[in-house]
């Protein structure tokens, strides 16, 4: 009866914090506080912190900032003016976007703004053990990773992800995929980075980055590292948004159980890199389901 008890309760508690989500997607522009969300959902302030954290894995507010970055995005993306932009994603100071924009957005609004828009990316495309390899880049950084059968298609994944930006094989960008060929035989390398995310994304990606060749961690030990203990399926969710694989390794966070979950790139690239670095897990072939 306990048992039949605790599942109903959390059942109700995971279709508040649904509801409680689609709410912060829907209005993600307004001034949304713990005390208007309570008295929306007839639950204390108290109450709904607490269990849309232990559901979420971030709080609230997290969330709502996530929300108004990809709706930031997604204005810029269309085209819409910077500013119209940031205010009609509830964003009430501009500065402080401007200020913070080359971690969030990876470039600032102007030149993020309908897929890269200004910004002249380069590219090359060469052979690796995991098969044919882009890397691409700014001039700040390195700003894209993906893998694949072939070059065309690697090339309109790149464009699709950078729509409106000038984009061209060029040498310079030559010396980043030799690099990384190396980072992938054991090599130490350093890449300077170009990417988006937000201030969470950012906070896991640096965190995989400090995970040595050879080892692994699960997701919820990520989660440990970033401060988030609870943000287990937001830590995955940032490494499935992870735009530059291999540099950031987020082939190393693996199932609690020792199944290897997801993979951007595939599983069976995760299992290659894995097993390259002496660091497969033994109970890689199962499906497994916790982290």
């Amino acid at each position: 009866m306990q048992r039949a008890v605790s599942e109903s309760t959390g059942a109700k508690n995971a279709q508040l914090v649904k509801r409680v989500c689609d709410y912060l997607k829907e209005n993600s522009a307004d001034r949304i506080t713990l005390a208007t969300l309570g008295a929306r959902f007839g639950v204390s302030p108290f109450h709904l912190q607490r269990t849309f954290t232990d559901v979420m894995g971030i709080s609230p507010r997290q969330y709502l900032a996530e929300c108004r970055l990809h709706g930031l995005r997604s204005r810029l993306a269309k085209g819409e003016p910077v500013i119209a932009a940031l205010r009609g994603s509830g964003y009430s100071s501009q500065s402080w976007l401007y200020e913070d924009s080359r971690k969030r957005l990876g470039m600032t609004p102007a030149t993020y703004r309908s897929g890269g828009a200004g910004a002249k990316i380069a590219y090359a495309t060469g052979d690796s053990p995991l098969g044919r390899l882009l890397v691409a880049a700014t001039d700040h950084g390195v700003c894209s990773v993906k893998a694949g059968r072939d070059d065309a298609g690697l090339v309109r994944a790149l464009r699709a992800e950078f729509p409106r930006a000038t984009i061209a094989r060029a040498a310079r960008a030559r010396r980043y995929l030799d690099a990384l060929n190396g980072h992938l035989s054991g090599q130490e390398v350093k890449f300077p980075l170009d990417i988006a995310g937000t201030d969470f994304q950012m906070k896991v990606w640096t965190a995989l980055r400090d995970i040595p060749r050879g080892e692994t961690r699960s997701y919820y030990e990520v989660a440990e590292m970033v401060g988030e203990p609870r943000a287990v399926r937001a830590v995955a969710n940032a490494c499935a948004s992870n735009p530059v694989p291999l540099i950031v390794p987020c082939h190393r966070v693996i199932r609690k159980d020792g199944s290897l979950g997801g993979y951007g790139l595939g599983i069976g690239r995760k299992k290659t890199l894995l097993s390259s670095e002496g660091a497969l897990p033994s109970s890689a072939g199962r499906a497994g389901g916790s982290d």
